[in-house]
């Protein structure tokens, strides 16, 4: 335990990392059983819990974006953080300050006994905690890792949120996109709705809300977004919105997005849908930190934080709306669990220069581990680092050469690109 003097907030995150050494351990016995200790009772106002694969803190933050439009005071929770851990609770887009953390940190250690918590399950009962200390409205929680098991899913929500299902973390969540399906379908609460956007998987789905009760809206089938015009339409259950003019750099992931965050608040049965025109400002002045960001230097960075293959499509996408040509570096890295070759193979005709390194992660390939993968079966022109920085002023020493700097893989190689181009403007 700390001493008082030791008590800030980097030293309290890094004690939790010791309480634990699982990093992922799927189970919601441990922290039930502290929620009941510290007697954390959720707030009687919407709550939104969103799960999926990809978009969820696209879907999240597009949620958040209308609710305070709409005068609403709003919670939020996601995770990870790209750069400072404050970043995973925020009230009306602003991040909770230290004491906020620290305030919480303590009630559950006065109450935790000796149940190990893992530092996400300590973590996300801390900023439910706080949140309940702040005048919300409404809360938009994402879901860490999976849904049936994760640590969020102790909370009853008022709508239950799927953005999409394809494979990640096959090793906790099973083999099959069913098998996935059926664990972020464990977060639909009984009798409430889910709006999913997981066409591919909505047998599944179905199956799990049936044995809750539970109404679910699917994407093709109860609400739909399509061109019309030059703008495009939502469409939702009972509610249409016209006119909505998306950004070029939007993909498919982004508009599906969208349409389920618009779906999401229709089916709460309140004012929440915006106008056309409130849309098109929200859409208008979106950006995501982390997210498609393109940061000018003499060459573009573009960072986005897409850690497997279908997100990659979807980057790619939106990377093909900037006209590049072939002549571009990639910074990349990954973690253990992912296939390097499915993510590599989707930007094979869009980079010349390869940089790989690892990240501060136990989970994380080396560089050398990458460079070994990716050229086992070809000749492709490679780079290999031990951590991020060195990638970074590697690259710096050459990008005249090329088009742009393309930075991706893991929110633990964006957040460091995004530190790194701030101390080197």
């Amino acid at each position: 335990m700390l001493h008082e003097g030791e008590k800030t907030l980097d030293n309290w995150l890094e004690w939790q990392q010791s309480l634990n050494l699982n990093e992922i351990d799927l189970s919601l016995d441990r922290i039930n059983a502290v929620k009941e200790k510290v007697g954390f009772q959720q707030p009687d106002i919407d709550i939104f819990l969103v799960a999926g694969t990809n978009g969820k803190g696209t879907t999240v933050h597009l949620i958040e974006s209308f609710l305070i439009k709409r005068g609403l005071n709003v919670g939020v929770y996601t995770s990870p953080h790209l750069r400072k851990y404050n970043e995973r609770v925020t009230f009306n887009k602003r991040s909770l300050e230290d004491h906020c953390f620290l305030e919480s940190f303590e009630k559950i250690e006065k109450q935790r006994g000796g149940i190990q918590l893992t530092y996400f399950e300590y973590g996300t009962l801390a900023a439910f905690l706080s949140l309940n200390e702040l005048p919300c409205d409404a809360w938009v929680i994402e879901v860490g890792l999976g849904g049936r098991l994760d640590a969020t899913n102790i909370l009853n929500p008022s709508v239950s949120v799927i953005t999409n299902i394809a494979f990640d973390h096959q090793e906790w969540l099973g083999n099959s996109l069913n098998k996935i399906a059926t664990e972020k379908a464990g977060i639909i609460s009984y009798k409430s709705p889910c709006v999913s956007a997981a066409s591919n998987v909505k047998e599944a789905i179905n199956l799990v809300a049936s044995k809750k009760s539970a109404k679910v809206l699917s994407i093709g089938d109860d609400y739909s977004i399509k061109e019309s015009e030059k703008t495009f339409e939502w469409r939702g259950d009972k509610k249409v919105i016209n006119g909505i003019k998306i950004p070029e750099n939007w993909a498919t992931g982004e508009k599906s997005n969208l349409a389920t965050a618009l779906m999401s608040l229709e089916v709460c049965g309140k004012d929440y849908l915006p106008s056309t025109q409130e849309t098109n400002e929200i859409v208008r002045n979106f950006r995501i930190p982390g997210r498609f960001e393109i940061i000018e230097k003499d060459v573009p960075w573009i960072l986005d934080v897409a850690h497997n293959a279908n997100a990659a499509k979807n980057f790619l996408q939106r990377l093909e709306s900037l006209k590049l040509g072939n002549n571009n570096i990639m910074i990349l890295s990954l973690m253990k669990d992912k296939n390097i070759k499915d993510f590599v193979d989707v930007f094979r005709n869009y980079v010349s220069k390869w940089i790989v390194c690892g990240m501060r992660s136990p989970r994380s390939l080396t560089g050398e581990q990458m460079k070994s993968l990716l050229k086992r079966n070809e000749n492709i022109d490679i780079s290999a680092f031990e951590y991020p920085e060195e990638a970074f002023d590697y690259s710096q020493s050459i990008y005249e050469d090329y088009e742009s700097v393309i930075v991706t893989g893991s929110f633990e190689i964006v957040g460091p690109a995004i530190n790194w181009l701030e101390k080197n403007k």
